[in-house]
């Protein structure tokens, strides 16, 4: 099978570390300290008013239901993409899906196709040391020439630029992780979005306007932890 991209076996990855998953959030148990992961610190400090006020208006067991319906579509059509890059020929499990998944992992598979030029590795987990945290991205590689962090999103409604902050800043806490522990110089966030029913998107941005902002979101994490045990 012919591809439009290279694999390359960059880098000597940490692909699997304990973890823990509480309603509290996620814990990464690293070789070097245990720190939460990235989407624990950005869901604790969101600004969640527009969640409370759906939950209100639909009631829990209905916003219980539809998270759960996101949840599981996003993770499915993840794993055919990983699968998709890793090698595997997943067409016709992809063809055999409901439509909206098979629209959407296609979507993602063919615009992630259009940008990406070498993955270096896909799923792998990182930690920074220094800002004290961990997570695992969806994709690390060349994209369109350069160094990126790469990272995928499925959504039911179109999303702007505004509403994906919190993305930017957490592919800005990847590759600030990447670059403290593989020496590497990432600088770009590549964010691929496939739509239910829509054209994909395709955000991309330099990672460097956002690391005050994580910086921010680490030390709020770290106020309310404070605060909760006080």
């Amino acid at each position: 099978m012919s591809t439009l991209w290279t694999t390359s076996q960059k880098f000597n990855y940490t692909t699997e570390v304990d973890t823990d998953t509480l309603p509290t959030g996620r814990t990464y148990h690293t070789p070097d300290g245990s720190y939460p992961s990235i989407t624990t610190i950005l869901g604790k400090t969101a600004d969640n008013t527009w969640l409370i006020k759906w939950k209100e208006r639909v009631g829990e067991e209905e916003a219980a239901r539809v998270s759960k319906e996101a949840t599981d579509r996003g993770t499915l059509v993840h794993e055919y993409a990983e699968r998709h890059f890793n090698g595997e020929d997943v067409w016709d499990e992809i063809m055999n899906e409901r439509l909206d998944v098979r629209q959407m992992s296609r979507d993602l598979i063919r615009a992630t196709e259009r940008g990406v030029e070498e993955v270096w590795g896909q799923e792998q987990v990182l930690w920074s040391n220094k800002y004290r945290y961990a997570g695992r991205t969806d994709m690390v590689g060349i994209w369109k020439g350069k160094p990126t962090i790469i990272d995928f999103k499925t959504s039911k409604k179109k999303k702007n630029e505004k509403q994906i902050t919190d993305y930017y800043i957490q592919g800005c806490a990847y590759a600030v992780a990447h670059n403290e522990m593989y020496g590497t110089g990432i600088q770009d966030v590549a964010i691929i979005m496939t739509i239910d029913g829509q054209d994909p998107i395709v955000f991309e941005k330099s990672a460097v306007p956002f690391l005050p902002l994580l910086k921010n979101r680490r030390q709020m994490f770290d106020k309310l932890q404070t605060d909760s045990s006080t």
